[in-house]
C-alpha cells in the first residue's frame, strides 16, 4: 500500500470513468467474399472492373467508415454450389432459435448449430450484402429446411442473434437512458453492421460507442467506471474497444480506450475470452502503444501531484501568516516521500486522469488550509486533468484530428 493510501486510509476513485496512428495500407477495410462465403474461399473469382477498383475508390466510403455500396459477384461463385442438394432437418444437432424462428419466415440462416427463420425481404432492405447472399439461395438450387432456402453464416451465433433482434424489431435500439446495454451486445452490433453494411444501424451503434469512449472531457466526466446511462462496461472491454476502433477507423475512440487498457493487468497479454470461446486480444502494435503510454502516464501523474501541492498559497490566502505555506510544504514533502518509497504507486500511477478532489479534502484535515487555499488546490487539480486530457492522444501515441482541448475556452454564440 502506498503512503497516500496508508496515511489517509482512503483510495482516490477510479477515473470518473476512460486516433490513430496512420493506418497501415494493409489494414482491413471491409469484408470480402471469403469472409462472407467461407465455404467458397478456395475459389478465386475472375476479377472484374468493379471489384478491381472498389478498394481504391474514396467515393465508396461514407463518413462513418462504412463502405457505401459494393456488390459481391455472385455469378462467379455459382459453379461452386454443390450439385447434389440436401434438406436440412431440425434435430439434436441443429436447433431453432427460440426468438428468431418465425413460422411464416421465408429464409433460414444456419449459424453453426443454430437456425434462424427470418424474412428475406426485411434483411435485404437493410443490407446489400444479405441481398447478394440470398440471391444464391433459391429453393430449387440450394439446401432447404422446412421448405425454406438455407444460407450458412460463419459468424458467432450470439453476434448474428444481436443483429437480427434489432433488424426484426425484437430489440429497441438505440436504448433509452437508464436501460443499459451490455458492451458485448454493442460490440456485436458494430462488428455485424460493419460487415453486412447496415449503415443506419452502424451509425447509431457508433454514436453509443463514442458516448463512452469520447473525445470530450466534459462527456467523460459524466460517466462512471462501469459505463454511462446507455452502456454497461467492464475494464477489460477496452481491449475490444481498441479492436473495434481499428475496424471502423474511429480514431477518436483510441486515446480513452488505450488509456483504459493501461489500467489492466494480466488481460493485456492473456486477452479476454468472448462468449463464443474466442479470445479478444490486442494487436502487438497496440500493445506496444499501451506499454509506452504507461510510461507517459506515470510521468504525467508525478508532474500533476507536484503541481497540485506547490508550496505557494493562494493570493487571497486568509490563514495565519505563513501557516498555509508551511502546510503546503509538508504536503509536498509527504508526496515526495511517497514517490521515493513507491515510484509507481498510488501517487504516480497510470490513472493520470483521476481527480484528486477527495484526496485534497482528506489531506486538509491533517494539514488545515484556509478556504481560498483549499479552493486553489481544487482549481489546480482541474487544470492538471485538463492538461492530461489535452495531451492524451500524444501520450497514447496516436493522432486525432477532432480531439477536444479543454484548455481552450468554448466560443459563445455570436450575436
Amino acid at each position: 500500500m502506498s503512503l497516500r493510501k496508508a496515511v489517509l486510509q482512503r483510495i482516490t476513485p477510479l477515473p470518473s470513468r476512460t486516433p490513430s496512428p496512420s493506418l497501415p495500407h494493409d489494414w482491413p477495410q471491409s469484408p470480402d467474399a471469403e469472409t462472407i462465403f467461407p465455404d467458397l474461399a478456395h475459389r478465386e473469382p475472375e476479377p472484374d472492373e468493379h471489384t478491381a477498383t472498389r478498394s481504391k475508390s474514396p467515393e465508396l466510403m461514407s463518413p462513418n467508415g462504412v463502405v457505401k455500396r459494393w456488390r459481391v459477384n455472385i455469378a462467379d461463385h455459382a459453379s461452386s454450389l454443390p450439385s447434389e442438394l440436401a434438406t436440412v432437418s431440425l434435430n439434436g444437432t441443429v436447433k431453432r432459435d427460440p426468438d428468431l424462428w418465425f413460422d411464416d419466415g421465408n429464409i433460414v440462416l444456419l449459424c453453426r448449430d443454430i437456425a434462424f427463420r427470418v424474412y428475406r425481404g426485411l434483411l435485404t432492405r437493410h443490407s446489400v450484402i444479405f441481398r447478394d447472399l440470398f440471391s444464391m439461395a433459391q429453393p430449387s438450387t440450394s439446401e432447404t429446411m422446412e421448405s425454406c432456402p438455407v444460407v450458412h453464416i460463419s459468424d458467432p451465433p450470439d453476434d448474428l442473434r444481436y443483429l437480427l433482434r434489432v433488424l426484426c424489431g425484437l430489440r429497441k435500439f438505440p436504448v433509452i437512458p437508464g436501460e443499459r446495454m451490455e458492451f458485448a451486445e454493442l460490440a456485436a452490433l458494430i462488428r455485424m453492421s460493419h460487415k453486412y453494411h447496415v449503415e443506419d444501424l452502424h451509425s447509431r451503434a457508433m454514436h453509443h460507442f463514442k458516448l463512452y469512449f469520447t473525445n470530450d472531457l466534459a462527456v467523460w466526466d459524466t460517466a462512471g467506471v462501469d459505463g454511462n446511462l446507455f452502456l454497461h462496461i467492464t475494464p477489460p472491454d477496452a481491449i475490444a474497444a481498441i479492436n473495434l476502433a481499428r475496424l471502423t477507423h474511429a480514431d477518436s475512440v483510441l486515446p480513452t480506450a488505450l488509456y483504459l487498457c493501461c489500467q489492466l493487468d494480466g488481460e493485456l497479454t492473456s486477452g479476454v475470452e468472448r462468449a463464443d470461446g474466442t479470445t479478444e486480444r490486442l494487436d502487438p502494435k497496440d500493445l506496444e502503444l499501451v506499454l509506452r503510454g504507461r510510461t507517459e502516464l506515470v510521468r504525467a501523474s508525478t508532474r500533476g501531484a507536484c503541481t497540485i501541492c506547490k508550496p505557494h498559497p493562494s493570493p487571497q490566502c486568509a490563514g495565519a501568516k505563513g501557516s498555509c505555506e508551511r502546510a503546503l510544504r509538508e504536503i509536498l514533502g509527504m508526496m515526495l516521500d511517497g514517490l521515493q518509497k513507491d515510484p509507481i504507486g498510488d501517487i504516480a500511477g497510470y490513472a493520470a486522469l483521476d481527480s484528486w478532489e477527495h484526496w485534497i479534502e482528506d489531506v486538509v484535515e491533517l494539514w488545515p488550509l484556509c478556504e481560498p487555499c483549499r479552493t486553489m488546490l481544487h482549481a489546480r487539480d482541474l487544470d492538471v486533468r485538463r492538461d492530461v486530457w489535452k495531451r492524451l492522444p500524444q501520450y497514447m501515441g496516436v493522432t486525432v484530428e477532432d480531439w477536444k482541448d479543454p484548455t481552450v475556452p468554448v466560443a459563445g454564440p455570436t450575436k
